[in-house]
């Protein structure tokens, strides 16, 4: 796979007027490959929410592999994009899906997207990503050619459920840990932070050591107020219907009943061990029109920093989808 570091960049910032804040708000984005080559783009929905581009940059490794362009872009409150926690912290009536989804609009129209006699745009989510790319795509939008939906939650209700039952995977003492930690929405104890430690390593990324960027991530999810993210998945780091399904504005959050109004073909992805466990997974198949749902054996959520052979099958399944798809339009025209 090509170093992502000789692909030709460019990157800039998009403004984004959201009507209820006093600052000017942008969007910062990065391009990778040629997007006047006259293939659909591929735009990328980090996860988090709140984890930033930073952790999606590498699928810009799509352009010399399958000459898809891909454009990644902070979304809205992290990141290189406007950060709002001065004005809009823990609000929970600001920070809901159909936000990104009008950022997401915007990036799309500032780019031309949507436009008639364009080649239109694939769109890949990642964890929360997915669920905003699901959000989107039961729009209906103009110019979507296909949706990746890697390691994706259909409904917090079922997503609580699939997390239980990975802790159940844990040794005793570290169950014991993470339920009383639930228990009391406690994250500072010793124990629960090693407890915490062996959950991200059997279900979030299977390596040890950790790289340092999950070393920072487990740091984070310590922390109760983390912007964006706290106030939309809560201030716990494993949330429990217990406590308000976990707290934030998505604590809700049913793409479910919609789904069925998805047109655009589908790719499904997770792994074996995934926090996204199947019960969270499995809707995106029964209800999408167009899709196909594979799970990579012996991975967890992160599959692509999780070595050989997990990150080959996530990068083949990609590529395969998207060049299928591209066959299909090619044979129609």
């Amino acid at each position: 796979m090509a170093d992502i570091k000789d692909i030709p960049t460019t990157e800039g910032t998009i403004p984004f007027t959201v009507p209820s804040v006093k600052k000017p708000c942008s969007t910062y984005y990065k391009t990778f490959g040629e997007l006047s080559c006259g293939k659909p783009p591929v735009i990328v929905l980090h996860g988090g929410p709140g984890a930033g581009s930073g952790f999606v940059e590498e699928f810009g490794s799509l352009w010399p592999k399958h000459g898809l362009p891909v454009i990644v872009y902070d979304q809205i409150g992290c990141g290189k994009s406007t950060n709002l926690d001065d004005e809009r912290d823990g609000d929970e009536s600001f920070w809901v899906p159909e936000l990104f989804i009008a950022e997401l609009e915007n990036l799309l129209d500032h780019f031309g997207m949507r436009e008639s006699g364009r080649p239109g745009f694939f769109l890949f989510g990642l964890s929360w990503g997915a669920m905003l790319g699901a959000e989107f795509a039961t729009l209906r939008p103009q110019g979507l050619r296909g949706l990746i939906l890697a390691c994706p939650v259909a409904s917090q209700e079922l997503f609580i459920k699939g997390m239980a039952i990975r802790v159940s995977e844990l040794p005793q003492d570290a169950q014991d840990a993470i339920n009383e930690g639930i228990r009391t929405q406690d994250a500072s104890t010793d124990t629960f932070k090693k407890a915490y430690r062996q959950f991200v390593q059997h279900a979030v990324i299977r390596v040890d050591p950790l790289p340092p960027a999950f070393e920072w991530f487990i740091d984070w999810a310590m922390t109760p107020s983390r912007g964006v993210n706290s106030t939309m998945f809560g201030k716990f780091p494993i949330p429990s219907r217990a406590h308000d399904g976990g707290g934030g504005s998505l604590r809700d959050f049913n793409v479910i009943p919609r789904l069925h109004l998805i047109e655009a073909p589908t790719l499904v992805i997770n792994g074996e061990h995934d926090q996204s466990h199947d019960v969270c997974v499995a809707p995106f198949f029964e209800n999408i029109p167009k899709v196909r749902w594979y799970t990579i054996p012996g991975a967890s959520h992160c599959q692509t920093w999780e070595g050989e052979p997990y990150r080959g099958t996530f990068y083949k399944l990609i590529g395969d989808f998207l060049t299928q798809l591209g066959s299909k339009d090619a044979a129609e025209k």
